[in-house]
């Protein structure tokens, strides 16, 4: 049976966590929102720091969740899956946006082994998007289809540390645009070029 009250408390702790970062979480704040004591806030993590992992684990996992459903579904041609990723991608990065800075759950949680964690389980689902991808004859052959799904993840993590563009007068949701614009007008082969016309990608 599902627990809750843990569920409940982790969704507030990811909230705090959303807004005010993760130096704005204390378990007080936690208990408050989800409406418990602090005693049953304990009694399902050791701590704040307990609250933390839980909630990053949590997020990441919602997200490579969402990206995987993509990328698994077999009906979908590679443009078709890369416009999905895209938009899921959009989504999460104006969430952040709007949340501010230090609510941006990607770029304030540095835990130990976090990035290295999200960067393999990315990992898996890029390769096989990249690969189908060749195996269509959308990729141009010079492209090495495991330096091709580095190059993309290297983009996806270098968005979520990105520092230093908040008085510029563009996003990261425009840098992601212009990347994601610049690697694949730069890979495809004529046909796929042919199948990206129209694409809201290239437009």
């Amino acid at each position: 049976m599902l627990d809750t009250t843990r569920e409940r408390i982790l969704e507030a702790a990811t909230a705090i966590i959303r807004e005010r970062g993760p130096e704005g979480l204390t378990v007080e704040a936690a208990a408050d929102r989800a409406g418990v004591s602090r005693k049953t806030v304990y009694n399902h993590f050791d701590g704040k720091y307990a609250l933390i992992d839980v909630a990053a684990a949590a997020w990441m996992d919602g997200l490579l969740a969402d990206l995987g459903v993509i990328a698994a579904d077999a009906s979908l041609p590679f443009v078709t899956k890369l416009n999905a990723i895209v938009e899921r991608a959009y989504a999460e990065l104006k969430n952040q946006r709007r949340a501010g800075a230090a609510g941006s759950m990607a770029a304030s949680l540095d835990l130990p082994g976090f990035r290295a964690d999200l960067q393999a389980r990315l990992h898996d689902f890029i390769a096989g998007i990249v690969q189908d991808a060749i195996d269509e004859g959308l990729v141009r052959d010079d492209f090495d289809a495991r330096r091709l799904t580095y190059v993309i993840i290297n983009i996806v993590s270098g968005l979520a540390v990105l520092a230093g563009i908040e008085d510029e007068p563009f996003t990261r949701v425009d840098i992601l645009t212009d990347s994601l614009k610049a690697l694949v007008g730069g890979i495809l082969t004529p046909t796929g070029a042919e199948a990206m016309r129209g694409s809201p990608l290239l437009g």
